[in-house]
């Protein structure tokens, strides 16, 4: 059964969640295609400048990661994650593959890569250690998958 409940809006959202926070912006490779990823890159990228976000590489102890990636695509790089800090914030922007209007029979198969792809993600972010997960898609972007959650320290042997 699929169930995305609407949420709010994205730059609303994302401005009280990571306000005042040290939190950094990994894009993946492919992101940014589309109604969906453009919208995703333009919002983050007016937050980054506006909020101040700092630079990834080698930053230590974020409040909060965002990640801008199509759907189903790259993964954010291990240090990437490792960057935030127990109880900071891991924000996923997943924006479903581009398909030509001229290729309608590739449609379908693309509902159904979105439909698999988002039921996988929230197990994924709890396999990496996260918790508090949760999944819905903008008001404002609805085609547009938002996986949150809380970064959690698993001990190691």
């Amino acid at each position: 059964m699929d169930l995305l409940l609407p949420g709010p809006g994205l730059a609303e959202w994302l401005l009280a969640a990571l306000g005042g926070k040290k939190v950094a912006l990994w894009t993946g490779p492919d992101a940014g295609r589309g109604r969906g990823g453009r919208a995703a890159r333009a919002t983050t990228t007016a937050l980054r400048q506006r909020l101040g976000w700092t630079e990834l590489a080698g930053a230590s102890g974020l409040d909060g990661l965002v990640v801008v990636v199509a759907l189903g695509g790259a993964e954010p790089p291990e240090d990437a994650l490792r960057a935030v800090q127990d109880g900071g914030a891991l924000v996923e922007l997943a924006h479903p593959p581009v398909v030509p209007l001229w290729r309608p029979s590739r449609w379908a198969a693309r509902a159904e890569l979105v439909r698999r792809a988002s039921q996988a993600r929230a197990g994924e972010w709890l396999g990496r250690g996260c918790f508090a997960v949760e999944q819905w898609a903008p008001i404002d972007t609805p085609r547009l998958l938002v996986t949150c959650g809380r970064v959690r320290a698993i001990p190691g042997p």
